[in-house]
C-alpha cells in the first residue's frame, strides 16, 4: 500500500478537528456581526470591537476549508460511475433544503411582513447575491429581511457548479495542483487590476473570481495530503502569514478588509493562514489540533450552517436589543456581553430546532447517495 492510499484513506474518515474547525468560523463570523463595528471610547469596548470586527475572517476559513473537503471527495471520486450524481445530491440535500425553505417562507409572509419583492431579488434564488454589487443598489425586500450574507453561499455554489468537472476530467493530481496555483494567482492579479481601476472593494470581496484563491488554497492543500508523504511546514506558515497580518492591520490601523492591501495581497495572506489552520486540526495534536477537536468548538460546528442562515435572518430582531440592554445593566460593557450572549443563544437555538426538526429528515437521504 502508497503512502499515498494510506493519507487518503485516513482523511476519508471523520474528523473531529474539522468540526471544530467549523465552529470556530462560524463564531469568528458572528462575533464580527454582533459585537463589532463600536465606535466607543471606552478601550475596552474599543478593542474588543476591533477583534470582533475582523471576524469577517471566518467567511475566508470557511471558504479553506470547503475547498479542502469538497477537492478531497472529487479527487477520491475520480473512478466512480455514479459521481456526478452523488456529489451534487449530498451537496443538495444538506444545502438547499434550509436555503431555500428560508427564502420560500419569506415568499409566503410577503402580505404580513408586507414585502416588496423586485425582479432583480430572483438573483437570492439561483445563487448569484454576490452579483449585486455590480448592479445598482438594490434595496432589501422589507426592513426584516437581511439576506446580504447569501453572498458566501453563493461564491460557494458557483465553486461547486465548475470545480468539479475540473477535477473529474484532469484527473492528475500535480496537474491540478498546477492549476491550484495557477488560479490562486490569477485571483491575486484580477484583485489588483480592479483595485488599480477603481472598482469598489465590495465587488472585489464577493466575486468568485476574485475570492477562489480560499477555496482553491484549501483544494491543493487536499491534493497535497493526497501525496507522497511529506511534510508541511504548516506551523512556519502560519506563524509567518500571522505575523503579516498583524502588520496590515498596524498599517492599516484596524481590521476593515475595505482597504487596498488587505483587498489585494490580504486575501492571499488570509488564504494560507486558514489553509494552515485547516491542516493543524486535520493533523491533530499540536495546539491548534487540540483545541480544534475540543467539545464546544464541535459542537457549534455541528450547528455552522444553520447559525450561518440565522444569525444574519435575525439581525432586524436582535439589532434593536443592544441598547434596552445596555441601559438595563447601566454599563455598556456589561450590557454589551450580555446582549452578544443572549444574541449567540437565540441563534444556535433556532439553529438547533431547525437542524434537527427541518434539515435532518433531509439527510437522512444522503445515504442513497454513497
Amino acid at each position: 500500500m502508497t503512502s499515498s492510499v494510506v493519507v487518503a484513506s485516513a482523511s476519508e474518515k471523520h474528523n473531529p478537528g474539522l468540526d471544530g474547525v467549523r465552529g470556530i468560523a462560524i463564531l469568528l463570523v458572528f462575533f464580527s456581526h454582533y459585537g463589532g463595528g463600536h465606535k466607543s471610547t471606552n478601550i475596552v469596548i474599543h478593542l474588543w470591537s476591533m477583534m470582533c470586527d475582523f471576524g469577517w475572517v471566518g467567511v475566508d476559513l470557511f471558504f479553506v476549508l470547503s475547498g479542502f473537503l469538497i477537492t478531497g471527495i472529487l479527487y477520491d471520486s475520480i473512478n466512480d460511475n455514479d459521481r456526478v450524481k452523488n456529489f451534487y445530491a449530498r451537496r443538495a440535500l444538506r444545502i438547499f433544503p434550509l436555503f431555500y425553505g428560508v427564502l420560500v417562507a419569506f415568499l409566503l409572509l410577503t402580505p404580513v411582513l408586507k414585502l416588496h419583492w423586485r425582479a432583480e431579488h430572483v438573483l437570492y434564488f439561483v445563487y448569484l447575491t454576490n452579483l449585486m454589487p455590480l448592479l445598482h443598489p438594490i434595496p432589501s425586500p422589507g426592513a426584516c429581511v437581511s439576506l446580504g450574507h447569501f453572498w458566501s453561499l453563493a461564491v460557494e455554489e458557483q465553486f461547486y457548479l465548475v470545480w468539479p468537472f475540473i477535477v473529474w476530467k484532469m484527473r492528475d493530481r500535480n496537474k491540478l495542483l498546477s492549476t491550484c496555483g495557477v488560479l490562486i494567482a490569477v485571483a491575486f492579479i484580477l484583485r489588483v487590476i480592479l483595485i488599480a481601476s477603481g472598482v469598489n472593494y465590495l465587488i472585489v470581496y464577493e466575486l468568485l473570481f476574485t475570492r477562489m484563491d480560499s477555496l482553491l488554497a484549501g483544494g491543493a492543500l487536499a491534493l497535497i495530503i493526497r501525496g507522497p508523504h511529506r511534510k508541511i511546514p504548516y506551523r512556519a506558515v502560519i506563524v509567518f502569514t500571522g505575523l503579516a497580518i498583524v502588520a496590515m492591520i498596524f498599517f492599516n490601523r484596524g481590521t476593515d478588509h475595505e482597504n487596498v492591501i488587505v483587498s489585494t495581497i490580504g486575501y492571499s495572506i488570509i488564504a494560507l493562514f486558514c489553509a494552515g489552520i485547516v491542516y493543524a486540526a486535520w493533523k491533530g495534536g499540536g495546539i491548534i489540533g487540540s483545541i480544534a477537536a475540543t467539545s464546544p468548538l464541535r459542537f457549534f460546528g455541528r450547528y455552522s450552517y444553520g447559525m450561518y442562515i440565522y444569525h444574519g435572518l435575525l439581525m432586524s430582531v436582535l439589532f434593536p436589543l443592544i441598547y434596552p440592554i445596555e441601559q438595563y445593566c447601566k454599563s455598556a460593557v456589561i450590557g454589551g456581553f450580555v446582549y452578544l450572549i443572549f444574541s449567540l443563544v437565540i441563534t444556535l437555538v433556532v439553529a438547533m430546532l431547525s437542524f434537527h426538526f427541518f434539515e435532518t429528515p433531509f439527510l437522512r437521504l444522503k445515504k442513497y447517495f454513497v
